[in-house]
Order: C-alpha cells, then structure tokens, then sequence
C-alpha cells in the first residue's frame, strides 16, 4: 500500500473508502494464485471475516516499525521505519540495543492508542507510514484505511 510520504507525497492512491472492496478482490485472486503474496496487514479484516486463520502481515507481526526493523541514515540517525520520520536514536551515540530497547522505538513498536484493544493488533496495527502520509497522529489515531468492524468480525475493537 502507498505510503504517501518522500516521493509517494505525489503520488495518488486508492481511495481508503474503496480499499476494502479491493482487499476482498486480492484475496480472492491469491486462493486461485499461488504466486500472488499476503501482505498487508489489514488484509486480516477479511480473514477474520471469513474465519480463517490471521497472519502475520508485512512483517510477521503486524507493524514492524522498530521491532523486527529500523532504518539507519549514513549520518547515523535511526528511525523506526524507512518510510517516514520516526526518530528513534542515532547509532554514532547509542548502541543498536539501547536504540531498539529505548523509550522512542518502545513507542512506535506499542503503535496506535486506537488500535490498543483491537482484538487483532498483535498481527495488524495498519501501517504507520499511511497514517503519517495522511497527517494524522501515528500514536492516536488508526490506519485511514482500516475498516474493521466489530459487528461484521463479531469481535474485535
């Protein structure tokens, strides 16, 4: 999914009001294709839906900004994802575990406040990048393409 950040700012992408219908179409495309991967994690909405087994999304557990991943920049500045600007440390002043166990990666791997409750968040957390491309508050607010419900998962946030 774009990340409308960098150059993808200029980007145009899918309406989130239309993402749904789309994830719904992919998934059906992927049983039929083994070639076709799963990816993104709201992709779960569905399989929650459908009652089938969740994965682990982009990054084998939902969001991996600052947990499975960081980014170091040539000046030694490290954030939580490569996608946009998430201070996390810098690797000339901090050892890569005192960054990756420090108070800013700790914040950005806890994601969402919205997502907090979401019965699936352990494997979901939308992608941060997303909601910094559309200017909202990646610690407050959720994925402006997440569109899990509890009434039609039965469960969930």
């Amino acid at each position: 999914r774009l990340a409308m950040v960098g150059e993808g700012a200029s980007l145009q992408s899918v309406q989130p009001r239309d993402y749904a219908d789309f994830l719904g179409k992919y998934l059906a495309a992927a049983r039929e294709n083994p070639c076709i991967s799963l990816k993104d994690n709201l992709m779960n909405i569905i399989r929650r839906q459908e009652n089938q087994p969740l994965f682990g999304g982009c990054a084998g557990h939902g969001c991996g900004a600052a947990f499975n991943f960081f980014s170091i920049l040539p000046d030694g500045e490290a954030h939580a994802c490569r996608k946009l600007p998430s201070h996390i440390g810098n690797a000339f002043a901090q050892s890569i575990s005192d960054i990756y166990h420090g108070d800013p990666a700790r914040k950005y791997r806890a994601g969402s406040a919205a997502c907090a409750k979401c019965s699936i968040r352990p494997v979901c957390g939308g992608c941060l990048a997303v909601v910094h491309g559309f200017g909202l508050d990646v610690f407050k607010d959720k994925d402006p393409y997440c569109f899990f419900s509890e009434a039609l998962a039965g469960q969930g946030c």
